[in-house]
């Protein structure tokens, strides 16, 4: 057997190994914190008479999101896991039980579940499993994720007319499940970048792991609030028309979401990043 044979059934078996251990525990990059953090912030961008509907059944919406943060590992962590047929799964059945039509409180307790399946299919972490360094950073970038949630400004990408009015929901699942695998490799080399694991601390704001985070968690919010209109829209509700691009624009129109931002980036003080900057480039939002 050739050296670069047996390197490729070793890197197989190191893979298998890896996706293994995911299906037991599941490393993810968002804790239970921030996907709460983002799920209430897509409930802005929801139809206005849903997002009424989910602040006034608020606690049912928090069990929601209780039962899809306790959902068993293999239904929170992408292929091989089942976080693709579970996510399509809960958002046909929330949009057929509400033609039925279900109690209100109890369709807004499936959505919390349903906002879940969607941040973790944009959580790079948890899609994608094949760098064998990732249980020794994983824990370390939910631990800066939930240290720099306060300073991300979280992005509403606008709505997403193929899903919602066209029933394109294999399309939208598969479009989050590979921006997140583009973005996945970026955090691994961030920690690696020196050579050594390095520690999350040392992260600046100008890092590739807080770019990672604000594309990642903004994706999140965005396919949330669209999963929720494709429910309602799916069930007879009406959602309403988005505000129109303005003239000249190239792209999606973006809206900042409530809270957040950088409440000190006008500040003098900030100082120098702690490490140099790199040639990473991350691919667009």
């Amino acid at each position: 057997m050739s050296h670069r044979a047996g390197s490729g059934r070793l890197g197989g078996t190191l893979s298998r190994i890896v996706a293994l251990v995911v299906l037991v525990v599941p490393c993810l990059g968002w804790s239970p914190a921030t996907t709460r953090h983002v799920a209430w912030s897509a409930v802005q961008f929801f139809p206005a008479d849903l997002a009424r509907l989910v602040r006034r059944h608020h606690d049912r919406f928090d069990a929601g999101l209780q039962r899809g943060l306790s959902a068993p590992p293999a239904w929170r962590a992408g292929p091989p896991g089942h976080l693709p047929e579970a996510l399509a799964t809960q958002a046909i059945y929330c949009a057929r039980e509400l033609r039925r039509p279900i109690p209100l409180d109890d369709l807004v307790e499936e959505l919390g579940v349903l906002t879940v399946r969607a941040l973790d299919a944009n959580d790079p972490l948890a899609v994608a499993h094949d760098d064998p360094r990732e249980p020794a950073y994983a824990a370390a970038y939910q631990r800066y994720v939930d240290a720099v949630r306060a300073r991300v400004r979280l992005v509403y990408y606008g709505q997403d007319p193929e899903l919602i009015y066209h029933r394109g929901l294999e399309a939208a699942i598969q479009g989050a499940l590979h921006r997140s695998g583009e973005l996945y490799p970026f955090v691994g080399e961030e920690f690696f970048r020196s050579g050594t694991l390095r520690d999350w601390r040392s992260f600046d704001d100008r890092s590739v792991a807080f770019g990672v985070a604000a594309i990642a968690l903004s994706r999140g919010m965005t396919d949330a609030a669209n999963l929720a209109c494709f429910v309602w829209y799916g069930g007879g509700g009406l959602v309403p028309t988005p505000q129109p691009t303005p003239a000249g624009q190239i792209g999606p129109s973006l809206t900042l979401a409530l809270g957040g931002g950088f409440a000190d980036r006008d500040r003098k003080d900030r100082g120098q990043p702690s490490m140099p900057e790199g040639q990473l480039v991350l691919p667009p939002p």
